[in-house]
């Protein structure tokens, strides 16, 4: 258990007993980092923006929920959840990928919603060893990515993979679902108001517990090293038995709105019965008596504290009128025949709401807890310390000879830039058949998650590896990143959900990096959103401290960023390949020699050390202007993570290599050409038709941007690169060649 000396004192203090064994546990789980948020809440309440005036659910239930679009008189809504599961990917990496799925997919299922997507961010440390534990923990999450998804019929719809030698102990997985549910149906993390008036059961449903996942909390609240990689904390999935409780969660579903029944409805993760049955509770200003005896358990003889607070998949926890409890019973036992599908699985009152402040469970006959409901789910907070170190964020032009020509392949093999679709392959993303944009194909994936209507739903998912240079920088690029992606695709963000990887924050350097994470992301936030004045608002996330091994080896400061967008017609979606010769190439931007945590320093170790700065004012002047030109422009790609170079590249490849144009790109100078072409300032590449040329011009000049041309697109199959005299022939084969050098593996 991760229960600190002071925590038990201020339990003792608390209880003026000593805790039981069953409370101890509980207390473990509910008070440890994963579910407490102790070292990160009073930060996280202090800067990030949650309301805004499309937010229809906002922090604090299983989901986060946004209004989308209306449709047939009907108001339909995107619900949200976004979590990390890398403790226990590091340690069964297929096993810990797969049950981060089943996590926020759960989440998304009881806001009332059906999942109609998901993205991962999946981060893997960088060792040239062949068959290397890093290697086999890279193939192995993504094969529980898939192993999760795609049986249970949910599209991935896109993510990223970046590699960094920080996260050779420690990888991060990182997840999100997406979902869609009418306004009116949406369904509450927590016990109604009804039940003042009313009796209520709280039903457990799904896999039978058993001791997987026991002590998962805590696991994942500590430092990882060989010492603590307790296998039996991490979940095992169960993606078959999930697809049939989804189809019984649609039926309860329709029942409960045909009927105007209020119900609450909880997914069991961390922690277990005494989480999911405690915050279901003291969500509606309620109480709650559980009976362990009637749990149904995978063998007999499991302990209280195992039952109480094993995290066990598939389960999900719903408080309903006393009335209903038999159908529901019958639904879930005889209509779709659970205890069938696996040992003593199904549904089963395993207690009741109680009207005092008091989480009390019983165990053959014995009170094993019996504790105020509002002390294990009340704000613990840790004090932690944060100590500023020196940040340089002014650097020079740097002193550069003409490039040597292999360079501008060289550059695109770096296992940051090439092409990701050896990872991708893996997913079905048209499980659906509802996807517009694949992975590759797009800044952003887009959906149209509602038959019949042409809106359709763009997300971006994001991080960057600047951490280490600008903590602060890590956040804000984050959202500006994923803010550019939705608007190059032809979509208006919504709103951000965020995911926050860091080492430990009891070190006072790891908590300074972790606040101006969140200071970053909170103004980028508020300077990125297009209602006027309204912020993007921030309406879902989690925090995942501890990525770090005992020799003190942490992961780059990590947040990990979701943009959701609405387009309006998806029959107007932007495309990113570009196919068409005799388009001006325009760059809207502008470059800085800023290089800390860039590419190109893989290959010029000798550039500053300044990360990319985010000029919220110019960033947001030119998503604008795009937004405005997106009915003429061709295509249209933002400038991140490689500079202009990767950028243009990836227009002229498209998805798999096929190269359909060439261009020339001219004007660059041999003093700046590093700048230039390499430089991860945030900026947009746009190819433009001739007839469009004005028409676009004068919109970016409206809008106060600062664009330049790059060059032309042209009928041959090479990029002729112009560096003051010197002009450099790049084969489209050798670059493809380069690029997509991993999806032969």
């Amino acid at each position: 258990m991760a229960l600190s000396s002071r925590d038990l004192d201020m339990i003792r203090t608390l209880l003026q007993r000593e805790p039981s064994l069953t409370e101890h546990h509980i207390f473990d789980a509910m008070w440890s980092e994963h579910c407490s948020y102790k070292s990160s809440k009073s930060i996280l309440k202090k800067y990030l923006p949650i309301t805004g005036s499309e937010v229809a659910v906002g922090i604090g239930e299983d989901s986060g929920v946004i209004r989308f679009t209306e449709h047939e008189g009907k108001q339909y809504c995107i619900a949200i959840s976004h979590e990390s599961h890398n403790h226990p990917s590091q340690v069964l990496p297929v096993e810990g990928s797969a049950t981060g799925v089943g996590g926020v997919v759960r989440d998304v299922y009881c806001m009332g919603a059906d999942v109609v997507g998901v993205l991962n961010s999946l981060h893997f440390g960088i060792d040239p060893t062949p068959d290397s534990l890093v290697s086999t923990i890279e193939k192995n999450v993504i094969l529980g990515v898939s192993d999760y998804a795609n049986p249970l019929g949910v599209p991935v719809l896109g993510g990223e993979t970046l590699y960094h030698k920080s996260y050779n102990d420690n990888c991060l997985v990182n997840v999100a679902a997406l979902g869609l549910v009418e306004e009116s149906k949406i369904i509450h993390s927590y016990v109604p108001k009804e039940a003042k008036e009313t009796p209520y059961d709280i039903i457990l449903f799904g896999k039978s517990t058993d001791s997987t996942g026991f002590g998962g909390a805590s696991f994942s609240s500590s430092t990882l090293d060989a010492e603590t990689q307790n296998v039996g904390a991490v979940q095992v999935h169960d993606p078959f038995l999930k697809r049939v409780l989804v189809e019984a969660i649609k039926a309860l579903l329709l029942i409960v709105d045909d009927r105007k029944i209020s119900i609450g409805f909880k997914d069991l993760g961390a922690g277990g019965i005494s989480c999911a049955a405690s915050e279901i509770a003291v969500g509606g200003g309620f109480g709650a008596k559980v009976i362990l005896d009637d749990v149904n358990v995978w063998m007999d003889g499991l302990p209280p504290e195992i039952i109480m607070c094993s995290e066990t998949q598939e389960r999900f926890c719903l408080a309903v009128p006393q009335s209903f409890s038999q159908e529901v019973l019958d639904l879930f036992n005889t209509r779709f025949a659970l205890p069938q599908l696996y040992p003593r699985a199904g549904a089963v009152v395993i207690g009741s709401v109680l009207q005092e402040n008091r989480f009390w469970a019983t165990y053959r006959g014995e009170t094993v807890c019996d504790l105020p409901v509002s002390a294990i789910t009340t704000e613990v907070k840790a004090d932690r310390y944060a100590t500023p170190k020196p940040i340089l964020r002014e650097g020079q032009t740097p002193a550069a000879c003409l490039p040597e020509p292999a360079i501008f392949s060289d550059f695109l093999s770096l296992p940051n830039l090439c092409s990701k679709r050896y990872v991708y392959r893996h997913f079905d993303n048209a499980v659906r058949g509802n996807t517009v944009r694949y992975p590759g194909e797009s800044d952003a994936v887009i959906v149209t998650p509602i038959e019949g209507c042409y809106t359709g739903l763009t997300a971006s998912m994001d991080s960057n590896l600047y951490g280490d240079y600008d903590p602060y920088v890590s956040g804000a690029y984050a959202v500006a990143e994923a803010v550019r992606n939705v608007v190059a695709s032809g979509a208006r963000p919504l709103c951000v959900t965020d995911c926050l990887n860091y080492g430990n924050p009891e070190k006072p350097s790891v908590f300074f990096d972790f606040e101006e994470g969140v200071r970053g992301i909170a103004d980028g936030a508020h300077a990125l959103g297009f209602i006027p004045g309204e912020n993007l608002p921030v309406i879902s996330g989690n925090v995942s401290f501890y990525n770090e091994s005992k020799s003190g080896s942490a992961v780059v400061p990590s947040p990990v960023i979701v943009v959701i967008g609405k387009l309006d017609d998806y029959r107007k979606a932007v495309p990113m390949h570009i196919r068409d010769t005799g388009l001006t190439l325009l760059r809207v931007g502008k470059r800085y020699p800023e290089f800390g945590g860039t590419q190109i320093r893989n290959l010029y170790g000798d550039l500053n050390t300044v990360a990319p700065q985010v000029r919220f004012d110019e960033e947001a002047a030119a998503n604008k202007a795009i937004y405005a030109a997106q009915s003429y422009v061709s295509a249209c790609h933002d400038i991140a993570m490689g500079g202009t170079w990767a950028s243009m590249t990836d227009m002229l490849l498209g998805e798999r290599g096929r190269y359909r144009v060439g261009a020339s790109l001219n004007g660059l100078s041999d003093t700046t050409w590093i700048t230039d072409l390499f430089s991860e300032n945030g900026g947009y590449i746009i190819a433009v038709k001739d007839i469009h040329l004005q028409t676009v011009k004068a919109i970016l000049n409206t809008h106060q941007v600062h664009y330049d041309t790059l060059g032309k697109t042209e009928q041959t199959d090479a990029i002729t690169v112009s560096i003051s005299q010197k002009h450099y022939v790049v084969p489209l084969s050798k670059i493809a060649e380069a690029w997509g050098h991993r999806n032969w593996e």
